[in-house]
């Protein structure tokens, strides 16, 4: 791995048609980011953010905000980021619509990647 970003990003790269390295250096800088806010919150805060990495090809990103609420914003050909769409989505059943879905991808994600 290239300072830390590994195969699958080099693939999202190509395949977007980017200069190499340049999504690797723009994740790798929001990585730092994120956990330079969490290093700053008060000590007894701190673990609400956990934050952990994973080496497979980005099609959405998920954001649990408790277990009613997700946040997930599809990365789509040629279109990821703020050119993106993101959804707000509410659980409203139980194992039904679409929070569940998001829920256990990232799960399984989570299973699979490294704490930061």
């Amino acid at each position: 791995m290239r300072s830390g970003v590994g195969t699958a990003i080099r693939q999202r790269e190509t395949e977007e048609g980017m200069t190499p390295g340049h999504l690797g250096s723009l994740t790798t800088l929001n990585l730092q980011g994120i956990l330079r806010v969490r290093d700053r919150l008060p000590a007894e805060t701190r673990d609400r953010i956990e934050v952990a990495t994973y080496d497979q090809t980005i099609r959405v990103n998920i954001v649990l905000i408790d277990d009613a609420v997700c946040v997930a914003q599809p990365y789509l050909p040629h279109s990821r980021g703020v050119e993106a769409p993101t959804m707000v989505i509410k659980r409203r059943w139980p194992t039904a619509g679409l929070y569940p879905v998001f829920e256990r991808t990232f799960e399984e994600l989570w299973t699979g990647g490294q704490l930061r």
